[in-house]
């Protein structure tokens, strides 16, 4: 049979369970609330635009692609 102190001990802890869990409820509320302050209006528009490519084919003279063995070109459609 258990000492009675560890019985109240149980009891206390049953107590005491719902209120930590009662505090760790509003601290991420807040730390929610929090980041929702710091979170951009407009996250899906870049903050700067990005220099678009004119010419395709004036990319592929500057830049020829690098020769690759042609069991790993097969593997290239698998990326």
């Amino acid at each position: 049979m258990a000492p009675f102190w560890l019985v109240r001990f149980n009891d206390a802890l049953a107590w005491l369970n719902p209120a930590l869990a009662g505090v760790a409820a509003l601290l991420a509320m807040l730390v929610i609330a929090t980041a929702a302050e710091r979170f951009p209006a407009y996250a899906a528009r870049p903050a700067v635009e990005s220099a678009r490519l004119k010419s395709v084919a004036a990319a592929r003279a500057e830049c020829p692609r690098a020769l690759v063995p042609p069991e790993w070109r097969d593997l290239q459609l698998y990326d």
